[in-house]
């Protein structure tokens, strides 16, 4: 019995001796595979060890696997350990809070965020995503702006994107299996390589099968995006820099990414060479080209930049020679990532960016050339954005129908298209009377659109009217009631974006007759009938008055204070009337509406008499023009 036990004991020692030696071959592997990026591999042997014992050092590589490959939810996991491990580093909580907002938890990624930037105050990168866990309704700000749909050739587990335009069709990458392609599987991703594929949509719609690009293009290990020239004969390409079937590597052990230029020759894509801009050092890949195929865009992580992969622009100067790489600057780039560009035309450029105000990882951004320089990136919001990585936004020539990529369904990229609306806009015409504020029922509105396209409304009961209007127009409005003065009024929808309801408000003053009321403004020089340079606008406000209101006569009054004698001041004031008739006349206004009168110094408005001092304010306040409507026409209607 006693050698039994001491059998089973020795048994013992030996299992737990073996378990732990097979352990550590595992753990060695894992780090062999983590230090060559090989993160798949590393991450399936991190995986085998932390399920039979907890290593913190397993834990804290196996957490940056899963973020190097873009699985967010295996990312959060992992990092949710690694943060409690004892020698926990700070920018843990930041990858940490980055895959919360992948995964769509704003509210508990914002604490993680803070938590970071206790230890890196001044990183604006983790700044803006604190920005973004605060303002993720502003991305939901209109939804109604692209309606998406899946496109039917995706696979459930194979990953799709990159849509280029072709023909008839699309070009794209996937690592979908296919006979005669190699089935070489990546040890960064766990996958097979992609490659280029081309799928055909016909007239009425609908997806023929997909197959590769015939040709040279498809190798041994990833090819990347791709843009076609004009007449879809010449092709630039992203791939991996390799040489007869091995990967070349830089003095960081990176194996960078090269643009090629390659030809359609009968049907197959003959590869001519890489583009000089390319290095053997730092990464240079997606290719964008403008309307012309005379300027290309592409991104890099050269060492001047931004920080990260920042989006450069070259120019074709002839032959296959191209101008040295300009950035684009901080309108576009940051010292995140700038990716997956594509011009719309000359002008109109999108692109995928992690380094800006987003949802989480990769948002579409839009900026336009203005004088030279580009604007400042414009998040497209949702439904084209989402919580996780959204790229490779493409537009056709009209501008309302693309496609784009998304990995929004289980971290696997999938291929969607998109159709454009124009922001649904309504006009709410509220009409009340200037003073009381009461609204004004029965008021007779037309509309004009860019001057032309007249319609005629009525305001209801409330003095209401809605109205659906369109963006990029000016409308104008008339709006007219007899017992009111007319009132103009214009409000653009140009550069309108979002859906909204415009708000309108218009006061109408009533007409009230032989009531004078003062037209402020006017003014003339020191006992002079010279008008002062500054009452031209109150002048031209006061025509536009009357030309609207073509039914009123009025009178013109002209009042000054008591200074020099009561026959000067008549004079002087009945010259000062028949200045702003005679202006009047010039600006259209029947002369047999209007009348002039000179009062002198017949109703002063304050204490200064003859015989009274007062300062030159008081005195300036008795010299004015009034206004006085003597009698209504009733037949004229609204202009």
């Amino acid at each position: 019995m006693r050698h039994s036990r001491i059998f089973i004991g020795l048994l013992l020692i030996s299992l737990a001796w073996m378990t732990g030696g097979c352990l550590n071959v595992h753990l060695r592997s894992a780090n062999e595979y983590y230090q060559q990026f090989a993160y798949a591999s590393a991450a399936n042997e991190y995986e085998y060890v932390l399920s039979r014992k907890i290593n913190p050092e397993a834990t804290a590589n196996i957490a940056d696997c899963y973020l190097q490959m873009g699985n967010s939810v295996k990312t959060e996991y992992w990092y949710r350990r690694a943060i409690k491990l004892p020698d926990a580093r700070p920018e843990w909580n930041i990858f940490l809070a980055q895959a919360m907002m992948r995964n769509g938890n704003y509210k508990e990624a914002k604490v993680y965020i803070e938590k970071y930037l206790e230890f890196n105050k001044t990183d604006f990168k983790a700044q803006r995503m604190l920005n973004a866990c605060d303002s993720i309704a502003v991305f939901y700000r209109d939804t109604t702006l692209y309606s998406i749909s899946l496109l039917k050739f995706n696979t459930p587990h194979d990953n799709f994107f990159s849509p280029a335009f072709f023909r008839s069709g699309i070009v794209f990458l996937s690592d979908r299996s296919v006979k005669g392609l190699s089935k070489a599987i990546s040890d960064g991703t766990g996958n097979r390589f992609l490659d280029l594929f081309y799928a055909k949509k016909t007239d009425r719609g609908n997806w023929m099968d997909i197959e590769p690009l015939r040709g040279e293009v498809n190798g041994k290990f990833n090819e990347g995006p791709v843009v076609f020239s004009n007449g879809y004969n010449t092709m630039y390409f992203t791939r991996n820099n390799y040489v007869s079937n091995r990967a070349e590597k830089n003095n960081k052990n990176v194996n960078v990414l090269k643009i090629f230029k390659a030809d359609n020759e009968l049907g197959e894509w003959k590869i001519k060479g890489p583009m000089y801009f390319n290095s053997n050092e730092y990464s240079v890949g997606h290719p964008a080209l403008n309307a012309s195929g005379a300027m290309m865009i592409f991104s890099s992580d050269m060492p001047w930049g931004y920080g990260g992969s920042d989006l450069y622009m070259v120019r074709w100067e002839g032959g296959e020679r191209w101008s040295n790489p300009v950035n684009l600057g901080a309108g576009v780039n940051t010292e995140g990532n700038e990716l997956f560009p594509f011009m719309a035309n000359d002008s109109l450029l999108y692109f995928a960016s992690d380094g800006r105000t987003g949802m989480g990882g990769l948002d579409i951004y839009e900026s336009k050339l203005v004088h030279g320089e580009w604007s400042t990136a414009e998040n497209l919001g949702y439904p084209i954005n989402s919580s996780q990585d959204d790229f490779s936004f493409i537009v056709d020539s009209t501008g309302m129908e693309g496609y784009f990529s998304s990995s929004r369904n289980g971290n696997v990229d999938k291929i969607y298209g998109f159709e454009k609306h124009p922001p649904q806009l309504n006009m709410f015409l509220a009409i009340t009377e200037v003073q009381a504020g009461t609204p004004i029922p029965g008021v007779r509105v037309k509309m004009m659109v860019d001057n032309a396209n007249e319609k005629i409304f009525t305001t209801n009961g409330l003095g209401e009217l809605k109205l659906d209007v369109q963006p990029g127009h000016v409308y104008k409005f008339r709006c007219d009631h007899p017992e009111y003065f007319l009132v103009t009024t214009e409000e653009s929808t140009v550069g309108l974006k979002f859906s909204d309801t415009l708000k309108v408000k218009v006061e109408l003053r009533k007409v009230q007759l032989n009531k004078p009321f003062v037209w402020q403004g006017v003014a003339f020089k020191k006992k002079d009938y010279q008008l002062k340079v500054t009452s031209g606008e109150a002048l031209q406000f006061l025509s536009t008055l009357l030309l609207d209101n073509s039914r009123l006569q009025v009178e013109i009054g002209s009042y000054t204070d008591s200074r020099n004698s009561d026959a000067d001041n008549i004079i002087l004031t009945q010259k000062r009337a028949e200045l702003v008739l005679s202006y009047l006349v010039t600006q259209g206004i029947a002369e047999s509406r209007l009348s002039a009168k000179g009062y002198g110094e017949a109703k002063l408005l304050n204490k200064c008499v003859n015989g009274i001092l007062c300062i030159e304010e008081e005195h300036e306040r008795n010299n004015r023009i009034e206004i006085t409507v003597k009698a209504i026409s009733k037949d004229a209607g609204m202009p």
